[in-house]
């Protein structure tokens, strides 16, 4: 791949980006609550979501050495846990599986995703810098070294780690200085306009939207749209 542009590395969005194909995990695991038949409403699915983020980030319950299915597994358990305590779903053998099922069916989900991906990262990383920057827990490097990913990135930002979150734009600048380039030779890559390319294409950065959507070139606030992390090899030749 020869480089006809200016850009010498690239930022990544990890959840959605990488891991799925612009799919938010939120909506994917919506999804599969569906496909095996629990009997909620999404308005109750989505209290249960909120009630395992609130636990997770006041109990710290995700370990540095997680990786994506363990990650998983306890956000849905506290989620069944959740609907059970609501009477929303009966306290059985059946129910107390279910954290079990999803979270396996996601896992699996996202390897297949992430061995796709991966394909597009070895091509990339012979001529780029490549980094992460995430909204996560501080156990990505486990997930990355689970998913076969670690040797692609030469930096991860995890805000749990820095005492940032997006959408704040000092997350990006300091992602962008550990990869030791400048926002205007960075292309940041992700599904979240708001979290991540906003607010990168304010400090400078170029931006890739993942979107499988098509959205009119009047309405398209980033430098690119693209439907597969694929599409960057032909963008950025």
């Amino acid at each position: 791949m020869e480089k006809r542009h200016d850009i010498k590395g690239i930022l990544f969005n990890f959840s959605g980006t990488i891991d799925t194909e612009g799919s938010d995990w939120f909506d994917l695991i919506w999804k599969e609550y569906r496909e095996i038949g629990i009997p909620i409403t999404k308005s109750d699915y989505l209290a249960a979501h909120e009630f395992a983020e609130k636990e997770i980030s006041e109990k710290g319950l995700i370990e540095p050495w997680f990786n994506f299915y363990f990650t998983l597994h306890t956000k849905l358990s506290l989620q069944i846990k959740y609907l059970i305590s609501k009477g929303l779903l009966s306290d059985n053998r059946c129910t107390q599986k279910y954290a079990q099922q999803l979270a396996t069916i996601c896992y699996n989900m996202a390897i297949m995703y992430v061995r796709q991906n991966e394909k597009t990262l070895e091509n990339l990383v012979k001529q780029y810098r490549l980094g992460i920057v995430a909204q996560s827990y501080g156990n990505l490097p486990a997930v990355l070294v689970d998913f076969g990913l670690a040797s692609y990135f030469t930096d991860v930002i995890e805000s749990s780690m820095v005492n940032l979150s997006k959408p704040d734009k000092e997350i990006f600048r300091l992602s962008v200085n550990a990869l030791h380039i400048e926002p205007e030779e960075t292309l940041c890559v992700s599904n979240s306009l708001n979290s991540d390319l906003l607010p990168a294409k304010d400090i400078g950065c170029k931006t890739a939207w993942l979107c499988q959507r098509t959205v009119p070139q009047a309405k398209r606030v980033s430098n690119y749209h693209i439907a597969s992390l694929k599409e960057l090899n032909n963008l950025l030749s």
